[in-house]
């Protein structure tokens, strides 16, 4: 395993972060947006857009799962007390788990209700054949896994802000872009 830095988080992980955050709020957001859409060619068209998303989501945790078993981040800060590196580790691991599942899951959902999932041209192996019941299921897990996943992401934003401004550590320094 590397190490860039003992002090800083590497570029590569940066851009994962910082990349895959974005792409995460995004298809949160964009979930949200189809609930409350009618059907037509505009759901339809953003729902085809959510889906590629979420493949390209999927690609990237991933990728990201391959550079953080090769590159080893950080060492928590000496200061940071053993109870909140446990919480941290498992809020990663939840995170991770999340990232995976959502995707997978949607995958699921569209194929039990009939639907191909096609992104960037490449339709995906078919994983399910269309079944009404694991349909509602699978879109009540992927809306529920949302949900989730939002509470462990403000959680998540919660620590490093309160690391940033209350602890005034360097946590959330450590992911920025151009600061040392």
């Amino acid at each position: 395993m590397s190490r860039q830095s003992v002090d800083r988080f590497d570029t590569v992980t940066m851009a994962f972060h910082w990349g895959m955050a974005l792409v995460i709020v995004a298809l949160w957001g964009a979930g949200h947006v189809i609930e409350g859409m009618i059907d037509g060619p505009p759901r339809s068209e953003l729902i085809g857009l959510h889906k590629v998303m979420g493949v390209v989501i999927l690609a990237l945790v991933v990728s990201r799962l391959a550079w953080r078993f090769t590159h080893r981040p950080p060492r928590s800060l000496p200061s940071t007390p053993a109870f909140e590196r446990l919480m941290s580790s498992l809020a990663h691991a939840a995170l991770y788990v999340l990232m995976l599942a959502l995707p997978l899951g949607g995958i699921l959902m569209s194929q039990s209700g009939g639907h191909p999932v096609t992104a960037l041209g490449f339709e995906l192996p078919l994983l399910v054949g269309k079944d009404a019941a694991l349909h509602e299921l699978f879109e009540f897990g992927h809306q529920s896994l949302g949900w989730v996943l939002a509470l462990v992401l403000l959680a998540h934003v919660g620590a490093a802000l309160r690391h940033h401004f209350v602890q005034k550590d360097a946590t959330l320094r450590r992911m920025l872009p151009g600061r040392d």
